[in-house]
């Protein structure tokens, strides 16, 4: 029996060399989703069978209730590191030191382990039948507390099963086949750690055979196999992996040594629909599209428009590319393919769309109106009497109007095509200026109420949409009175402000609503296009404008807020 038992614990201690060189590895990537729970559950194996080996040897290494409290010391190792493992491989936050359970499970394992160091003085943990020097465990005679013991760390053991059954069921590629070797190093190790207790009722079985550290060694060999094949620790499953999976646009997730570790269904199909991208070099599948390889890099935060041909159909996409960080420092990144093809579709029929409205108000519609004009003017030089007088007028009037809306039509193609410089604007005094141009030019009476030095970050043409303000107020005032308008200009807060008054018919609801909606269903406003002018020039300075007649002049105020320049003093 003495040969056979050191041969027994020659096995066992063969079964824990590759745990060791796991637990190596593992120790050096502690720090990864998972590690720690992992590297608790491999020191345990490593302990757990440690302690078998000493009992089973022949001769007595240690007392048997120190070598038990050592077993179950590293015991529940396992058995918390288990929990730890999964719950930090599936991306939870791990439960703090100070959670209850936490506090309740560390509690009830000092216990335990006082108990089994004291033993011998009430026998909970093994019966004083117990010999001093067993052949292994089979011949331990138990107490109570050893099967309650027993009992929590199977519990503990179970938990997180059900995780990762419900994580597998959604799961698919390289996480999928993690789990499968998680799960298969659970069903081969959890049973193994059992087996002597059905060994003992086994006479023929000698009581110093026990498998558990060579069902160890499977366990860890399959977890190992997972680490060196699957990555086990590159690719963290998250929360909302279902949703990446079933959106409509491509993610691909390339670790730092620009390997591709995951892609989605839509990545799949795109860019290799007959084979499995999984596992490929970024560079190799790359080079099939310029485009890709040149606006990748893996540390930039810029999106970057490419053209992909894919099933010989171009694709348009917006690519950004984000980094994923593991602590402090990098891992990969994560690769996601916004499509745009449609929308790229309908800019080009938008682009052309506008360059025809251009070539009509620029050329055939502004032609039309001069050759109109220069009519009028000959029949005014022919109509000495002014019989026609009052119908040239209106005819003038109408085309400065539509020469007028057409001018403003192309500054607005002019904003919409601008970029989003901003530039630093004196408020108080563009408001002076524009203000005195409506005194050149009208019997207008403009009082100002303005402060200095209200210095605005503003879009190029908000000058324009000052004068237009100003030009509107006094196009659309009625009566033999002059025009009267009131100017402010002050700083609230944050926003350099400027408030026109006037005492004009006020602003029908129809326009307040029209231009709410940012649309107009017909140009018989005067001020129509005017204020579309103005509304985006504001919006192109991130500004605010606001009209209501909330005037004690009795007509129309318009209010413009502006952001501040840096550096300009609070008010």
């Amino acid at each position: 029996m003495s040969q056979g038992a050191q041969s027994m614990a020659l096995l066992m201690f063969i079964s824990t060399v590759p745990i060791i060189g796991i637990t190596i590895y593992t120790y050096r990537n502690r720090s990864e989703p998972g590690g720690r729970g992992f590297l608790l559950c491999l020191l345990g194996m490593i302990g757990w069978s440690m302690m078998l080996l000493f009992v089973t040897w022949p001769t007595r290494v240690f007392p048997i209730s120190s070598n038990v409290a050592g077993r179950f010391f590293f015991q529940l190792l396992v058995a918390f590191g288990w929990p730890l493992f999964i719950w930090e491989y599936l991306g939870r936050e791990p439960p703090t030191i100070r959670h209850p359970a936490v506090v309740a499970g560390l509690g009830f394992s000092v216990v335990t382990l006082l108990l089994t160091l004291t033993n011998p003085w009430h026998h909970l943990v093994l019966r004083a039948a117990t010999p001093t020097n067993p052949a292994g465990i089979s011949e331990l005679v138990t107490g109570p507390w050893y099967f309650v013991h027993i009992g929590f760390a199977i519990v503990l053991a179970m938990l997180p099963i059900g995780l990762l059954l419900v994580d597998y069921r959604d799961a698919h590629g390289i996480h999928r086949r993690q789990l499968v070797f998680l799960l298969a190093g659970w069903v081969v190790g959890f049973p193994g750690t059992l087996q002597t207790h059905l060994f003992r009722n086994v006479d023929a079985i000698p009581r110093y055979v026990d498998f558990t550290p060579v069902t160890f060694l499977i366990t860890a060999l399959l977890w190992g196999f997972a680490l060196h094949r699957h990555q086990l620790f590159s690719l963290v499953p998250v929360s909302r992996r279902q949703a990446v999976e079933t959106m409509p646009d491509p993610v691909i997730t390339v670790d730092q040594d620009g390997s591709v570790i995951d892609a989605n269904p839509a990545a799949q199909a795109l860019f290799a629909p007959n084979s499995d991208l999984i596992g490929r070099s970024f560079e190799e599948f790359s080079r099939a599209y310029p485009e890709l390889h040149e606006g990748y890099r893996g540390d930039s935060r810029e999106s970057t428009d490419v053209t992909l041909t894919a099933n010989g159909e171009k694709q348009h996409f917006i690519l950004s590319v984000r980094p994923v960080s593991r602590g402090s420092s990098q891992a990969g990144s994560l690769l996601v393919f916004r499509e745009v093809t449609a929308l790229r579709d309908r800019e080009q029929d938008l682009e052309l769309l506008k360059e025809i409205f251009t070539r009509l108000f620029r050329h055939n519609f502004r032609n039309r109106l001069n050759v109109l004009n220069g009519h009028v003017t000959a029949i005014e030089s022919q109509d000495e009497s002014g019989v026609y007088a009052t119908e040239t007028d209106q005819i003038r009037a109408v085309s400065e109007q539509l020469l007028a809306h057409s001018e403003k039509a192309t500054k607005l193609r002019k904003l919409v095509d601008s970029d989003r410089r901003q530039e630093r604007i004196d408020l108080a005094a563009v408001a002076r200026e524009q203000a005195e141009c409506v005194l050149d030019d009208s019997a207008a009476t403009v009082t100002m109420d303005v402060e200095e030095e209200v210095v605005i970050d503003g879009n190029p043409l908000v000058t324009e949409g000052i004068r237009e303000l100003y030009e509107n107020a006094v196009r659309h005032h009625h009566g033999e009175t002059a025009p009267r308008l009131l100017v402010s200009v002050y700083a609230d807060g944050g926003e350099g402000m400027f408030v026109l008054e006037d005492d004009g018919p006020g602003i029908a609801d129809s326009e307040l609503a029209a231009l709410d909606l940012g649309s107009e269903t017909s140009l018989t406003h005067g001020s129509g296009v005017g204020l579309w002018l103005v509304d985006l020039i504001v919006r192109k300075s991130h500004g605010s404008f606001t009209l209501d007649t909330e005037t004690d002049l009795g007509g129309t105020r318009a209010t413009l807020g502006f952001p501040r320049a840096d550096g300009a003093d609070s008010a």
